[in-house]
C-alpha cells in the first residue's frame, strides 16, 4: 500500500478529519455541525463510512454536501466491495460449527450495504476511495492519510499504548512526518523519532457505549500548523431507533455492543470494526 505518486497541495484554513462513521448519520451531522462552527472548510475521510450501520447513503449524502480533499477507503469498504470478509473463515466453521450465526451474519450485513448503495447508485463512489493519500501542508510538512497503516488497511493501526517499533513497521515506505490513521477507534496524538501519529477516534461503533462522537481538525497557516482533537454529543436514540427499523442484519449485535441495548442475541464482529 505505497502512498499514490504526487502530495496533494493544502492551502491556509483548518482540516476536519473523521474515520468510522459506519454508516451513522447522527453522529456525522453532529460532528460536520461542530467542525463549521469552528471554522473547517475542508474535509478528509479516513474510511469506514458506510457498513456496519443503519444509513449508508444517507452519510454519503451528507459529506457529498461538504468539500472533502480525500477519500481513503477502510477494510469494511473493501468488504463491500469485494466481497471480502472478516472472521470467521468457511474453514474455521467447519472446525467450529458455534461459529455459524456469525459468519452468516457478517456475510449478510455487508450484502445489505452493498445492495442498498447499488439501489441508490452510490456504489461506484466507493470504486474511487484511494488505500492513502499524501499532503504538503503550507509550512512545508508533508502528511499522510491512511485507514489502518500502510501496510494495510485492517489489522494493526494508531493507538496510544501501540508498541514504536510496531508503528515504526507500518509505515515504513513514507516520508510523511505526520500521520493520519483510523481503524482502532481510538483517539491518538503522539510522537516518536520526530514523526507524529494522529487518530481523531470514531464518529461512530465506540469502544464503550458512553462514548461521543471524535474527530480531529488540523488548522493550517504558512508557517504552522495545529492538530486539535474533539468529541461531541450526539442523539444516540436516534441511531438505535434508526437500527432497529433499517433491517440491517446483525442490528441485534450493534444494538448491544455499540449502545448497549438489551437485544435477542446475534454474534455478528470484525476485527478492529
Amino acid at each position: 500500500m505505497n502512498p499514490a505518486s504526487g502530495a496533494v497541495r493544502l492551502d491556509v484554513g483548518t482540516i476536519g478529519i473523521v474515520a468510522d462513521i459506519h454508516a451513522n448519520p447522527f453522529a456525522l451531522g453532529a460532528v460536520l455541525t461542530h467542525g463549521a462552527q469552528a471554522g473547517v472548510d475542508r474535509w478528509v475521510v479516513l474510511g469506514d463510512v458506510v457498513a456496519m450501520g443503519p444509513e449508508p447513503e444517507r452519510v454519503l449524502r451528507q459529506l457529498r454536501e461538504v468539500e472533502v480533499v480525500a477519500w481513503v477507503a477502510g477494510n469494511t469498504e473493501r468488504y463491500v466491495l469485494t466481497g471480502d470478509r472478516p472472521d470467521p473463515t468457511f474453514e474455521e466453521v467447519e472446525e467450529d460449527p458455534s461459529q455459524l450465526q456469525r459468519l452468516v451474519e457478517v456475510t449478510a450485513s455487508f450484502a445489505w450495504t452493498k445492495g442498498f448503495l447499488a439501489a441508490s447508485g452510490s456504489l461506484p463512489m466507493l470504486r474511487e476511495f484511494r488505500s492513502s493519500v499524501e499532503f504538503k501542508l503550507p509550512d512545508g510538512t508533508l502528511a499522510l492519510a491512511v485507514h489502518a497503516s500502510l501496510e494495510a488497511d485492517d489489522g494493526p493501526g494508531i493507538t496510544p499504548d501501540e508498541h514504536p517499533d510496531v508503528l515504526a513497521d507500518l509505515f515504513v515506505d513514507t516520508n510523511a512526518t505526520i500521520i493520519f490513521g483510523g481503524h482502532t477507534h481510538r483517539a491518538t496524538d503522539r510522537a516518536i523519532d520526530g514523526v507524529r501519529f494522529v487518530n481523531p477516534g470514531s464518529v461512530s461503533n465506540h469502544h464503550t457505549p458512553e462514548a461521543t462522537a471524535s474527530y480531529a481538525t488540523l488548522h493550517l497557516e504558512r508557517s504552522d500548523h495545529v492538530v486539535t482533537h474533539h468529541d461531541v454529543d450526539y442523539d444516540k436514540q436516534s441511531a438505535i431507533d434508526s437500527i432497529r427499523t433499517s433491517g440491517i442484519p446483525g442490528s441485534e449485535f450493534l444494538l448491544r455492543r455499540y449502545f448497549d441495548e438489551p437485544s435477542d442475541g446475534g454474534a455478528f464482529r470484525t476485527n478492529g470494526a
